[in-house]
């Protein structure tokens, strides 16, 4: 069998498999009797915990739903926290993080949710993973209880926008832009010139504006005072153990350890049962193929769909 012969058969196997999984897709969504059917996959009926993933970067879907109707963006985030707090059986929601950050507006509605099941007197765990900096923490810092692993990285509370100089490349290249714009400050970033001293005052305005909105918000969350946080909220990241030492995070453990914690503070039976959502069987499918990226990766993204430099709460090693 030659070459191109294993390529045309490996492709005929693999939309073979894609229509195998739609089809079951679609089965599991016609079993569903209501809105929140799918959502929930314990068969379980009991009071017990609810469990929301916070992946990936931080940003508003711009796509609205991704590949094969799978939405990751946090207006996806917002709606699971709201259908978790709409279902009496939940007693206890485990935020699950592994996030870098990411957008500011984002990551606030994800924090403001939070804060207002919090009110609902809802407990929540948030559960650290990898890496949950920056936006991510911000997202922790809104749950009542905070449990990260020793090895997790954390912390970088801070604010970062980034724009590429390519000026010298233009020049370079001999390639020069036509600008017709309304206002001094219309092309504010743009790569294909120096950032003049009074743009760079108008950005750094948006950047200690946003600052001071994230020390605030984790005061609020962590109920420490903005002094006692300002001294490691200079960027750094650190490990959970650090992050330990200055009161960012509660205690250290993996996830099982916060779901125990989320029992024991809504006073729920050790074996209750935990309300996770479902994955979509091709979701899962495209993430097991090796050398591929997950959907979360996949999705259309606002940096690479518009080109645009953007304010974020992000960690960016």
């Amino acid at each position: 069998m030659d070459k191109n012969r294993k390529i045309i058969v490996s492709i005929l196997i693999l939309l073979v498999l894609s229509s195998v999984l739609a089809i079951i897709d679609i089965s599991i969504t016609m079993q569903g009797t209501g809105r929140d059917a799918y959502r929930l996959r314990s068969p379980e009926t009991g009071p017990g915990v609810g469990i929301v993933r916070v992946y990936g970067p931080i940003a508003i879907d711009t796509a609205g739903a991704g590949p094969f109707g799978v939405s990751y963006g946090s207006d996806a985030i917002v709606e699971r926290l709201d259908e978790l707090s709409r279902d009496q059986r939940i007693k206890a929601v485990v935020v699950r993080i592994n996030s870098p950050g990411g957008t500011v507006a984002a990551t606030q509605e994800i924090y403001d949710k939070i804060m207002r099941l919090r009110k609902d007197n809802i407990v929540l765990v948030a559960s650290m993973g990898e890496l949950a900096a920056s936006g991510g923490y911000y997202v922790a810092s809104a749950c009542n209880y905070i449990m990260a692993n020793h090895g997790t990285i954390t912390g970088s509370i801070g604010v970062i926008a980034v724009s590429p100089n390519l000026k010298g490349l233009f020049e370079k290249l001999g390639i020069r832009m036509n600008v017709i714009k309304s206002g001094r400050y219309k092309d504010l970033l743009a790569s294909y010139r120096d950032l003049g001293a009074e743009e760079r005052e108008l950005i750094q305005e948006i950047i200690d504006s946003s600052y001071k909105k994230f020390l605030a918000d984790v005061s609020l969350g962590r109920n420490i005072p903005i002094p006692e946080i300002e001294p490691v909220a200079d960027g750094r990241v650190m490990s959970g153990e650090t992050a330990l030492r200055h009161r960012l995070v509660d205690e250290l453990g993996s996830y099982e350890t916060a779901l125990a914690k989320a029992r024991a503070l809504a006073k729920l039976p050790d074996d209750s049962p935990v309300y996770d959502e479902v994955t979509n069987p091709i979701e899962r499918f495209l993430m097991s193929l090796q050398g591929t990226k997950s959907i979360a990766d996949i999705r259309l993204d606002h940096h690479s769909l518009y080109n645009l430099p953007v304010v974020e709460y992000r960690y960016q090693p």
